[in-house]
């Protein structure tokens, strides 16, 4: 009689625990579609961001004042051609978006947080009216919306609503693309059932000029997901 009662308690224990792992699944976006995009030279950056603050410093030295580093020299030294193109067009769009913060901070942020929230919009919600938002060719190519449809198609998942802060959690002005942490909240359904997760990346902001300096654009270059 014992060893039976031992028995149903160990079936219960295992039960018990298999409902609980059960009810632990992960909500929706807890990793997001953009984190399976990559883009080497924005990984690069990322993976390197106090060395990219450094060299986009000494390159703005180099263009104001004619004074090169050793650590640009070398840097740029061991570069290929496409590579060098790749770093001094950032760089040249640091220095001219450094430079318009003291006046237009506000408006900068502001034409951010627009692009962010239309992406969001328009991949979550499906808001064709939030189409209002540009891309870099690179991450384009990647196509970021068709991933995250894709992944809601494939996973029952239903946005209905999108939480958006007033403003930015974080934002960093001397990296480039400058980087704009978001914390934000979506509600919805997962098959039947509702959920609610609070979601923060990383949205790295830059600038398009290649149609020339009337018609710059901002774009998203990159999105990241950030660890709690």
């Amino acid at each position: 009689m014992k060893k039976r009662t031992i028995s149903i308690l160990f079936i219960v224990f295992v039960v018990c625990i298999t409902l609980v792992a059960c009810g632990k699944k992960e909500l929706p976006f807890t990793h997001s579609p953009e984190n399976d995009i990559i883009i080497d030279y924005m990984e690069e950056i990322i993976q390197n961001q106090e060395k990219y603050e450094g060299l986009y410093y000494d390159y703005a030295s180099m263009r104001i004042a004619g004074v090169k580093s050793d650590e640009l020299e070398q840097f740029i030294t061991g570069l290929t051609e496409e590579a060098l193109g790749q770093f001094t067009d950032n760089a040249d769009k640091h220095i001219a978006l450094k430079m318009s913060l003291d006046e237009y901070k506000e408006e900068i942020d502001e034409g951010a947080k627009t692009l962010v929230d239309n992406y969001l919009k328009y991949s979550r919600l499906g808001d064709k009216e939030a189409r209002e938002f540009g891309l870099s060719k690179e991450l384009e190519a990647q196509d970021p919306i068709g991933k995250v449809n894709q992944y809601m198609k494939d996973k029952k998942i239903e946005i209905t609503e999108i939480i958006f802060p007033e403003t930015f959690e974080d934002v960093n002005y001397d990296l480039y693309p400058m980087k704009y942490t978001y914390r934000y909240i979506i509600k919805g359904t997962v098959g039947k059932q509702a959920f609610e997760k609070e979601v923060v990346q990383d949205f790295y902001i830059g600038v398009d000029w290649s149609e020339g300096m009337g018609n710059i654009k901002d774009i998203i270059e990159y999105v990241r997901d950030v660890s709690k």
